[in-house]
Order: structure tokens, then C-alpha cells, then sequence
């Protein structure tokens, strides 16, 4: 058997990252995800848990094939959400080619090392400090620092009961684990960020044509606006004579751009 771990962290609250777990796929970095589906949950006390069904296709390597020739592998995932203690822990173990490659992996999410409350206490039960013959009692001290991050420990259990290809097949297994497991956490940043930023669109209470960013929104009416402007300048021209074509052209010209620039700055500008 052969086992592994790493630590890594995610810029985001632990909350947000916790919720996000049920929304990491699809993400671009994980496209070898062919479907998830959920099979139970159940509430117990301050915990979630929950089991799912996950169908992944990864590759196998060229000598591989020579054992197996499927391409989908089915993976069970269990997952336990533990809100007091600020934890989540998912478990996934493969039920399809087992006897080839069994795979366990276990994630943990938990709040960053910096961002949990530490506590000094330099005054217990009333011990007192006594220094260059001065007395002195040191209070009892409190630091909570802002929730930020979130720490993400991995840990995986590779074995095989292949004769003659154990380690050969444990190596690659760890090989391919250590390969994917750092997309696989940029991925699931990826889509918690997008699903935070649509959210935030949502509570505004704006959307796509609203949204004062939108490039298109700008372009509409702009094209809107100069429209407006030629006709108003049409019927000027009309009113006028021909020989005064000349300067109403240039005069027209200044006042269509200074209109638009001016109903562009206020939305309640009117062109004139």
C-alpha cells in the first residue's frame, strides 16, 4: 500500500468553502467527472452527512489495458459536515476496478491556522510574576482573527492486488494523485468564486443589461442615444435654409457630441 499527503489552502472563508463543495462540478479542471448524483443524506445533531455516486473516466496507462478494459470507473463519496466544529471531511473510494487500483482519498476542510481564535492565558488559577522585585499580575488575553481562509488536507491510500505490477501500479496511482490533486482544489476555487460573484449580482438586485459593467448594455446606449441626436439635427436642418447648411453643420456636430457625453454621465439627462 502506499500512502500520501499534502496541505493546501483556499483564500476563502471556511463557510463559503464548505458550501461550496456541493457546487464543484463541473469545473474546468476536473473534466474527467462524467456525472454526480446524489444517493442519501441525513441530518444527525449539528452534522450533515451524505453519500454520493460519482462516474469519472479517467485514462488508464497503456499497459493497463491489458487488464481491464473499461473506461468509466464508479466512485463513492461520503461526506460529513460538522457546523460546531467548523469542519467538513469527504471520503471517496472507487467500487469499479478495485482489484486493479483501490483508491481512498480523504479530504478535510477546516478553517486556516491563522484564522482560528487562539487564546493565551498568562494568568491561571491567579499566578503572579515577580520580576527585578516588582510584583506584577499579567490578564488573561483573547485574539480572534478574521475567518479568510480555509486549510484543505488530502490524504490518499493507494494499493493493488495485481501480482508482479504491485508497485508499478501504486507508483503510478500516487504519480496521477499528486498530478491532479492541485487542479482539483484550483477548480473547485474557480466555480465557488463564479457562484459567489452571481450571488452577489442576485442580492444587488442587478442583472446582465443593468449591470453598469456590461460592455454591451454601453454599446446599446450609446447607439440609442446618437440616434436620437442625428434626428433632432435632421429636423434642424430642415427648418433652416440651404445657405446656412455650412454652419449648422459644424454647430450641430459640437452640440450632438456634447449631448451625448453630458446623457451619458446622467442617465436622466435629456438630449436637446
Amino acid at each position: 500500500m502506499k500512502y500520501w499527503e499534502t496541505d493546501q489552502s483556499i483564500p476563502l472563508p471556511w463557510r463559503d468553502v464548505a458550501c461550496g463543495y456541493w457546487w464543484r462540478y463541473p469545473n474546468p479542471r476536473s473534466q474527467h467527472v462524467f456525472s454526480v448524483d446524489m444517493l442519501d443524506t441525513r441530518v444527525e445533531g449539528d452534522k450533515l452527512y451524505a453519500r454520493r455516486l460519482i462516474m469519472k473516466t479517467n485514462p488508464l496507462p497503456s499497459w493497463g489495458k491489458h487488464f481491464f478494459a473499461a473506461r468509466r470507473v464508479a466512485v463513492i463519496e461520503e461526506v460529513v459536515v460538522d457546523r460546531g466544529k467548523k469542519e467538513l471531511v469527504w471520503y471517496t473510494r472507487n467500487i469499479g476496478l478495485a482489484s486493479f487500483m483501490a483508491t481512498v482519498e480523504r479530504v478535510t476542510l477546516y478553517p486556516g491556522e491563522g484564522t482560528r481564535t487562539s487564546e493565551i492565558q498568562t494568568n491561571l488559577n491567579g499566578i503572579q510574576t515577580t520580576m527585578a522585585g516588582t510584583q506584577s499580575t499579567m490578564p488573561d488575553t483573547q485574539t480572534t482573527m478574521p475567518d479568510t481562509q480555509t486549510s484543505v488536507r488530502k490524504q490518499c491510500w493507494i494499493e493493488s492486488s495485481i501480482l508482479g505490477f504491485r508497485s508499478a501500479i501504486n507508483k503510478f496511482g500516487v504519480d496521477r494523485y499528486k498530478k491532479n490533486c492541485g487542479p482539483a482544489t484550483m477548480g473547485m476555487q474557480m466555480v465557488i468564486e463564479e457562484k459567489l460573484a452571481r450571488d452577489q449580482v442576485v442580492r444587488l438586485g442587478l442583472s446582465e443589461a443593468s449591470n453598469p459593467c456590461s460592455c454591451e448594455a454601453k454599446a446599446a446606449q450609446c447607439e440609442a442615444r446618437v440616434a436620437q441626436c442625428e434626428a433632432k439635427a435632421g429636423q434642424c436642418e430642415a427648418r433652416l435654409g440651404q445657405g446656412h447648411k455650412a454652419q449648422l453643420s459644424e454647430a450641430s456636430s459640437g452640440q450632438i457630441y456634447e449631448a451625448v457625453k453630458r446623457s451619458l454621465c446622467d442617465s436622466t439627462q435629456k438630449i436637446t
